[in-house]
């Protein structure tokens, strides 16, 4: 087709423009992947004003994996911490060295979690281009359903969440991207960082490494050239160099809890490590941590639920289709994202089969949160334009309309990358995380306080708990914490002078922080009655029944310091003063 000319009305040149850009054409990567990488930019930059619009914010989950990380500048803090040991013991090794580089080069771990986000942004959209035209999707309908991948990623809790699992949509993208080009180094390379900072995608991604091998849409129907062989057995060292540090590493917090004992759990079933229902029954298809389509449903009964099979499952088994009746006009084509389908499912079987051994079955088919973007959105579009010339919208629509439209369309995608969901969170006392803080570096916190959930990580103190650190895995960790849990809970419902000593003795606390609501009702906050039994009510009737509990009644004589909706006790001064009250 022809340019427009400069002689052209603006109008007529915008239509002439706009017919060559909807046409199906293969030569214009020119055109639609520097519009992929800006839309990156545009989500890297919406991101990075938005995490520091707020000072002293930081990521809801990155609390966990940066609690321990304080040690960096001062080797005397968290010595023996229970906390900061485990999440230094299951955070990955990968990215235990990307935090480790930062810091040396001056980057903090709390800003570094901040930034690594916006550096992801641009190399998903890269990538993502670059498996779409791998996968013969013309340039246009690749750029759309790049910009739909970024407006995920900008929105749900994976990449801006700064943790190991920010890192598998991007590795993902390049080891597809490698596969679908055989690009033996490119595949090698990116199962090597994935096992090393998200095994169980590593895993999936094996499957579908191994599956790559089967042609049936050609003979022969398994393909055992020299590349291939070279490409899988690679990627099959790579993986297992990866993962090896994880099976080596001898874990003081092991062995992980079984369904079995899962069930009778509290927070297991409705408290701060939900997984199952409250009668102990597991959802495979739509439980938030457990099920393979994560929330996005509610049961068998919800339509949420055919709609996610159907945006999954359909993409993947046309462009597979498709390999069998190749040709020029046969439109995108790969059978890459069924065999991503198809290992996910495997693997998060296997995950459910022997639930907890092998974490959860919604890990392994984290990879399906793709699939309705990089295969169905393509058979879709290629659907639409078969029925919707480009000819058709110039003769059946003015300029002018064509051309808001457009304007509408650009816009659209520009807010679809650029309203973040960040998922950060603040202090609701910033005076008591300060005073915390401010505490000697040998002292050690605790108490049922929703801002604990920012200690350590901005404190540098030990804490006995908090609810999102207390996540119920493995035995060695959850057992003990949740002892401690039950320690504080006596110290603070009991009116028995013996009763608050012996517990004293069994917990290594020096300052204890409660809340006013607590030391006025003897009542466990909402938020951590999740991690307790039907008995908590009556042990709080029969605390309620003698009067003010003996910490409310010493409170006065061993604050510490008075805050919002706080008070920190001296934990020795309660036992002092416990003793001379006997």
């Amino acid at each position: 087709m022809n340019a427009p000319t400069a002689g052209q009305p603006p109008l007529s040149a915008f239509v002439a423009f706009l017919r060559q850009r909807l046409e199906r054409r293969d030569d214009e990567d020119h055109v639609w992947l520097p519009m992929s990488l800006g839309f990156g930019l545009i989500a890297s930059l919406a991101f990075l004003v938005a995490v520091f619009r707020v000072e002293g914010t930081i990521q809801d989950d990155a609390r966990m994996f940066l609690s321990w990380m304080g040690r960096w500048d001062d080797p005397d803090l968290l010595k023996g911490d229970l906390v900061a040991d485990y999440w230094y013991s299951v955070s990955p090794w990968l990215y235990r060295a990307v935090y480790r580089a930062a810091w040396l080069v001056g980057i903090k771990p709390l800003v570094f979690v901040k930034i690594l986000p916006a550096l992801l942004f641009v190399p998903i959209a890269f990538f993502s281009y670059r498996l779409l035209r791998a996968m013969r999707v013309d340039p246009l309908a690749a750029f759309v359903a790049t910009v739909f991948i970024l407006n995920v990623m900008v929105r749900d809790d994976i990449v801006v969440s700064g943790t190991p699992r920010a890192f598998w949509p991007l590795l993902l993208l390049v080891g597809l991207d490698g596969l679908a080009r055989v690009r033996v180094l490119q595949v090698a390379l990116a199962q090597l960082l994935m096992a090393g900072v998200y095994p169980q995608v590593a895993l999936v991604m094996a499957g579908v490494i191994g599956l790559s091998a089967l042609t049936p849409w050609q003979r022969p129907w398994i393909d055992l050239s020299r590349r291939r062989l070279a490409l899988v057995v690679l990627a099959a060292v790579a993986t297992v160099a990866g993962i090896a540090p994880f099976l080596l590493r001898e874990s003081q917090f092991g062995p992980v809890f079984t369904f079995a004992e899962a069930r009778t759990i509290p927070t297991f079933l409705y408290g701060r490590g939900k997984v199952l229902g409250a009668d102990g029954s597991a959802d495979f298809l739509c439980q938030t941590r457990l099920g393979i389509f994560a929330g996005g449903c509610k049961g068998l009964l919800d339509p949420r639920l055919y709609l996610l099979v159907l945006a999954s499952g359909l993409g993947p088994v046309v462009l597979l289709m498709r390999m069998f009746r190749a040709g020029p006009n046969s439109g995108a084509r790969s059978p890459l994202p069924f065999n991503l389908l198809v290992s996910s499912l495997i693997c998060a079987a296997l995950s459910a089969a022997v639930l907890f051994k092998l974490h959860l079955p919604s890990r392994y088919a984290s990879g399906l949160l793709l699939l309705p973007y990089l295969a169905t959105l393509p058979v879709l579009s290629d659907w639409i334009r078969s029925r919707l010339s480009p000819q058709m919208l110039i003769e059946r629509y003015s300029g002018r309309t064509l051309l808001i439209g457009t304007g509408i369309a650009a816009l659209a995608g520009v807010l679809a990358v650029s309203i973040v969901k960040t998922g950060n969170a603040l202090p609701g006392d910033r005076e008591l995380i300060a005073a915390i803080r401010s505490l000697p570096k040998d002292a050690v916190v605790g108490g049922f306080v929703e801002d604990l959930n920012f200690s350590p990580v901005l404190t540098g103190r030990s804490t006995l708990f908090s609810r999102e650190l207390s996540i119920a895995y493995e035995k060695g960790y959850y057992q003990k914490v949740h002892r401690r849990m039950e320690v504080v809970r006596d110290l603070v419902l009991t009116t028995d002078a013996s009763v608050l000593a012996d517990r004293m003795r069994e917990l290594p606390v020096d300052a204890l922080v409660v809340t006013r609501d607590t030391l006025a009702q003897a009542r466990i906050p909402a938020t951590f009655r999740g991690f307790f039994g039907a008995d908590l009510v009556e042990m709080e009737a029969r605390a309620g029944q003698n009067g003010p509990t003996l910490v409310a009644r010493l409170a006065p004589d061993c604050t510490m310091g008075v805050y919002r909706d706080t008070v920190m006790l001296d934990a020795h001064c309660l036992v002092r003063e416990a003793a001379a009250a006997r």
